[in-house]
């Protein structure tokens, strides 16, 4: 069956894993406090010069994409605002005047305009 040897063996290697476990545990073992938020702060340097770097990257593709954008809109902008202007300058005299006669009705200032009249 068994040989007598198998106790010695069973010894060596136990002890053979314990002390290679050992060494493992050594290289693997986290570093000191003062190491690790050194290597962190590192890190984190290297990190947010990759993110400027990319922001400038972006800024540098985009930006005359978004000049382009912006000289075919402002014409569309400026001429939405001019038909808005006067509506919203009614709307804020109706709230004036709805606040000062304290009614709130907006028949109270003489004037019905409807969907149509606009």
């Amino acid at each position: 069956m068994a040989s007598d040897d198998s106790g010695s063996s069973f010894a060596v290697g136990f002890l053979a894993g314990g002390i290679v476990g050992v060494m493992i545990g050594i290289m693997i073992a986290p570093r000191a406090g003062s190491e690790m938020r050194t290597n962190l702060m590192e890190q984190s340097e290297h990190l947010r010069e990759r993110a400027e770097e990319l922001a400038a990257r972006v800024r540098e593709r985009t930006g005359p994409t978004v000049e382009s954008v912006r000289e075919r809109v402002a014409p569309t902008v400026e001429s939405v605002r001019e038909r808005v202007a006067p509506v919203v300058d009614q709307v804020r005299t109706r709230v004036r005047r709805g606040g000062n006669s304290g009614a709130g009705d907006p028949s109270a200032d003489g004037e019905h305009e409807t969907a149509a009249e606009s």
